[in-house]
């Protein structure tokens, strides 16, 4: 049974964030969140389209855990993917309520408050990132071990790693007090969330060691990124905690070592587990972070947004100054009513006012809602669209991983036209294109394969990494002049022919048949184009497509899509597009048919034996099916 006092707080608590979460909804869906930049629309991409390629479930850069949790509100777009942050804030606010009353002190319910006010909090709480929900599971996972639940804290400490990389440094500090504890027999269960998303994403990533050799943060990047000073975290405390709360911490640190030290006599009591676990994860992490942005490792932007996956515990050492506050004031009665209204009133505005320009389309999003728009009303939209923002293909609707559709950056060649598609669209924007993309503006401007199509200048002050005016621009693959292009294709549906006993009607891309392969057939029918005939028509490109139906992991099924320019056997210009190739094989989708296409140069035929022959190279034995194999041969003058 609980206290009276204790129900009659668990009411205003959950009356507390009842209004909150009210509040919220109205806020999300008349809002366009524009906290975080690109960021959110990426973590929103693989939420949504998790559910149609699972192995996005477990991008190394999306965190499995958040991406898993965010896909369940993801499929009903994007306003109830910043739903889902709003819920994860409400339950850390909660966690820490109850954590406040297990730590015994006064008010807790106060910590609902500062939890939900502190300024870059009350931002991400409304945009679809990884820090709120990070923060939940931390402030769960300190509740559990102040309960003494330690083998459930370990098990949730576990999960910390998936759902932000960085909480590694906090893991040290985790095992410290565990062993201080003498809980060695639980030690083991801080590898349960590592094993279990390990074991989830093999199948993707044909690894059981993939979220090691897959993370995205290795090394650094400052010559993106750039790096800046030790107490730029620091220097930033208006738009991190808010001066109010910053100052309740101070007191609250200050007075809890000094108890510590003149009354407890360094005892390893709750109080030395609260100032090592609590104000001691924020510090370490910020701390932390405070390095990798001065040394400009870990892929650091000085981001301070970040902050904000602890800010909950920043909130529970600000109560405790808190109470050390009233607590002196207590004799001054109305006073010290007086001055505490004010100081949550102080804090309630500066929480929900400070970051204001998040609530509105960002610049940036508002310049590329036009070039949408300009690719809609023109018809470029029907072309294959290649972008460095995600937000392109939110806008536009299209799926993302649909590769006949769209790619996120260019192919790294040094002409960046040949491997593109006739009449595809670039997208170039002066933030991702030049830094993440590594593709320079002039590089598309020097480029005689591409045509300039528009500019987009914005006009409103919004400015890049390198201080100039944010814009974007648009160019378009040139059409080759065509004399001639000529299709063969096989549909393997001809009976009579040489392989026909290989082909099968398990499964069929058009027709009834397809081509079964397997360990009995390594080679698929070529097809072979003479010297007489390259020669004759003038014949410089191929494309090349063919549909194949895997049943078992790629990785398990080594072939090829082959195109060889050979003379009596001697390869002379040989190209392969393996599918069990991580990079293609990530592309294609078990038990169903994908497309697979590839663009071929033809060298010039010299000798009277030169042929051009393509054919599927079954390198495996399990059974692969493959589908309407087409090559069309283009002639074109340059």
């Amino acid at each position: 049974m609980m206290r009276p006092t204790h129900k009659k707080e668990l009411k205003l608590v959950l009356s507390l964030l009842t209004v909150f979460f009210l509040a919220s909804v109205v806020i999300i869906f008349n809002t366009e969140n524009s906290f975080g930049g690109g960021d959110p629309f990426s973590h929103f991409k693989l939420a949504y389209w998790g559910w149609k390629y699972p192995r996005l479930l477990f991008d190394s850069w999306g965190k499995p855990v958040y991406t898993i949790l965010a896909s369940l509100f993801a499929q009903m777009g994007m306003n109830f993917a910043r739903l889902h942050n709003v819920l994860m804030g409400l339950l850390a606010a909660f966690f820490s309520w109850k954590l406040a009353r297990e730590l015994k002190l006064n008010n807790a319910w106060l910590v609902v408050l500062l939890v939900l006010f502190t300024p870059i909090y009350f931002s991400l709480m409304f945009a679809a990132l990884t820090e709120v929900t990070f923060s939940m599971l931390l402030v769960l996972s300190l509740l559990l071990f102040f309960q003494r639940k330690y083998f459930w804290s370990a098990v949730v400490i576990s999960f910390l790693p998936l759902v932000r990389t960085e909480s590694v440094v906090l893991l040290p500090l985790f095992l410290l007090v565990f062993g201080l504890k003498k809980q060695w027999k639980v030690l083991p269960f801080f590898t349960v969330g590592f094993f279990l998303i390990s074991l989830l994403g093999r199948p993707f990533y044909h690894s059981f060691w993939w979220l090691i050799t897959d993370m995205p943060y290795k090394g650094g990047a400052t010559d993106i990124y750039g790096h800046g000073t030790l107490f730029h975290f620091i220097n930033q405390t208006r738009g991190i905690l808010g001066y109010p709360i910053a100052a309740l911490f101070c007191v609250g640190l200050v007075a809890g070592l000094w108890f510590w030290i003149k009354r407890d006599r360094f005892q390893m009591n709750q109080r030395f587990y609260f100032l090592l676990l609590i104000p001691g994860s924020y510090l370490l992490f910020l701390a932390a972070h405070s390095y990798a942005w001065w040394q400009g490792i870990g892929n650091s932007l000085g981001l301070i947004r970040v902050i904000g996956a602890v800010t909950p515990l920043a909130a529970i050492m600000a109560l405790s100054g808190f109470d050390v506050i009233t607590g002196f004031l207590s004799k001054y009665g109305k006073i010290a009513v007086g001055i505490s209204v004010f100081l949550f009133l102080w804090i309630l505005h500066v929480g929900a006012t400070d970051n204001l320009n998040g609530f509105k389309k960002g610049k940036a999003e508002q310049l590329l809602g036009e070039v949408c728009e300009y690719l809609q009303q023109n018809g470029l939209d029907k072309h294959k669209i290649f972008y460095f923002s995600t937000y392109i293909p939110f806008k536009l609707g299209i799926d993302p991983y649909d590769q006949a559709l769209s790619a996120e950056g260019l192919p790294p060649v040094s002409r960046i036209s040949d491997d593109l598609p006739d009449s595809s669209i670039i997208v170039w924007d002066s933030h991702f294109g030049p830094n993440e993309g590594r593709t320079p503006l002039n590089r598309l401007f020097d480029d005689a394969g591409l045509t300039f199509l528009k500019v987009f200048n914005s006009q409103n002050g919004s400015r890049v990494m390198d201080g100039f005016n944010y814009s974007v621009c648009i160019f378009q693959k040139k059409e080759p002049i065509r004399k001639e292009s000529r299709i063969r294709t096989n549909d393997f549906e001809d009976k009579e022919g040489k392989d026909s006993s290989f082909y099968s009607h398990d499964f069929a891309h058009s027709g009834s048949y397809s081509l079964k392969m397997d360990s009995l057939i390594q080679f698929s029918p070529a097809f072979r184009i003479s010297y007489h005939e390259l020669n004759k028509n003038k014949y410089n490109r191929c494309r090349v497509e063919v549909w194949v139906y895997p049943v078992h992991p790629l990785s398990e099924i080594p072939c090829s899509l082959v195109i060889n320019f050979e003379n009596k056997g001697r390869a002379i210009k040989y190209q392969a597009y393996n599918l069990d190739n991580p990079l293609n094989s990530k592309k294609l989708r078990l038990n169903h048919w994908n497309r697979i296409e590839v663009n071929y140069f033809v060298p010039k035929p010299q000798h009277k034996s030169d042929q051009l022959v393509i054919y599927v190279w079954n390198r495996g034995k399990k059974v692969i099916y493959f589908d309407d194999l087409k090559v069309e041969l283009f002639a074109s003058d340059k």
